[in-house]
């Protein structure tokens, strides 16, 4: 035991390891709200609850007393259905159920949370805050989080997106290596990859993927390095090709989620699949951003639920630091609305000069939704998320605050096509 103790305290004297064998502290894991809060959502069969990490000072708690893990068991069972039934329902019909049920994850759940932002954090309006949910908690779409009342002045109450702009991140280490990584940036490029005709078993045609991948590519700052590889030449290596040399992708194509294997969790390419352990394998130091549209997650392994890796969070672990993506089946008639609103937020300011910011995609998507109201219906606005990074400027003094440990759950979601499940999890501490 003397020469182990001995072997451990030369680790921890190099530098970069001085954590070595340790739990993270709380100042390291807080570095994950540097440019806002983090809400950590956790239930059990005893309570469920959140813990706010602010941008400096203790963490805060919220109990959400009226709600328990039965409770949201039902909701993921109920949003499913309400989610399903619009799918069938006119553009212009109201979501009945589907904003009953938005309504109390906003009384019941967010709204204490709220609270706390306003008044104990003082979060200013529009500021930048990251849901990290756990369990059964990873089922239910926070963002959406809506009171769906007037006030008596006839203004409409504030939904969640109205007053802050909300990313997921799969655990609060994530959102730190991201950052770190940030730091080397190279010119950036863009490159649209779209499969909409794979081979014979691997899925049906996706009629709108050519016309997505021409409407981005005249999205993108003619300043940009830009290529676009699609039909026969989108392939699982010409896949992998383009996203080493690119720093942005755009993927449009059919994506499966392997609950078994979660490394093999794939987009469909022409001949093979790309798995997320093709993407994990490869050198890709300079990816920043990319955007999963039309894509597929399967249903989780209730009996293994913490082995899921979905798609989006694990294009993140692949170094990838800002990805947008969907939680369920894509109207391609209404998609291309949010995905032309999102990257004209993205540009907007470039065709006079500057720099392509990946940091800006939570923002771009938040006006992005708001702006097409009218004419997308509310379970195809609430679908997209964003999970990743803003970038940090803030600096803190060293906390005193006591370890802060946590553990990563994950659960089953609705099996829908063409959907990339975005929040969430991968099993794996906040102390990697």
């Amino acid at each position: 035991m003397e020469k182990w103790g001995a072997a451990v305290a030369e680790i921890r004297n190099v530098k970069g390891f001085s954590r070595f064998l340790l739990p993270p502290s709380y100042e390291g894991l807080q570095a994950a709200a540097c440019q806002g809060p983090v809400i950590i959502l956790i239930t059990s069969q005893y309570s469920c609850s959140a813990i706010v990490v602010p941008t400096s000072g203790e963490p805060q708690h919220v109990s959400f007393p009226s709600i328990t893990l039965t409770d949201l068991k039902n909701f993921k069972d109920r949003f499913s259905r309400a989610i399903r039934n619009a799918s069938t329902m006119g553009p212009k019909q109201p979501r009945n159920d589907l904003m009953v049920l938005l309504r109390t994850v906003w009384d019941e759940i967010m709204l204490p949370v709220v609270k706390v932002l306003q008044q104990s954090l003082k979060l200013k309006s529009h500021s930048r805050i990251w849901l990290c949910p756990t369990a059964a908690f990873t089922s239910i779409p926070l963002h959406a989080a809506h009171p769906f009342r007037t006030n008596a002045d006839r203004s409409k109450e504030p939904c969640l997106e109205d007053l802050y702009i909300c990313s997921y991140t799969p655990t609060l280490s994530a959102l730190v290596r991201s950052r770190q990584m940030m730091k080397k940036r190279v010119a950036p490029s863009f490159v649209t990859i779209g499969q909409g005709k794979p081979g014979a078993g691997k899925g049906k045609a996706l009629l709108a993927v050519d016309s997505e991948l021409e409407l981005v590519g005249k999205l993108v700052p003619a300043t940009a390095n830009r290529n676009t590889i699609s039909g026969d030449a989108a392939t699982r290596a010409g896949a992998l090709e383009a996203l080493q040399q690119n720093t942005w992708v755009h993927l449009a194509c059919h994506g499966k989620q392997d609950p078994k294997q979660p490394y093999n969790s794939h987009f469909v390419m022409r001949n093979e699949h790309l798995t997320l352990l093709d993407i994990m394998e490869k050198d890709i130091p300079h990816a920043e951003f990319a955007f999963l549209s039309a894509c597929h997650t399967a249903v989780g392994d209730e009996k293994t639920p913490d082995e899921v890796i979905h798609l989006a969070a694990g294009l993140q672990f692949s170094g990838f630091k800002s990805v947008v993506g969907t939680l369920w089946q894509v109207d391609d008639a209404v998609a291309k609305h949010v995905v032309q609103a999102f990257y004209r937020n993205m540009f907007e300011d470039l065709e006079g000069g500057g720099v392509m910011d990946c940091t800006k995609a939570a923002w771009a998507l938040n006006r992005a939704t708001h702006a097409v109201k009218t004419e997308v219906p509310l379970e195809q606005r609430m679908v997209f998320v964003h999970i990743g990074l803003g970038w940090c400027t803030i600096k803190r003094a060293p906390s005193t605050v006591a370890v802060l440990w946590l553990h990563h759950r994950d659960c089953d979601r609705p099996n829908t096509r063409r959907s990339v499940n975005e929040s969430y999890l991968i099993r794996i501490s906040d102390g990697s």
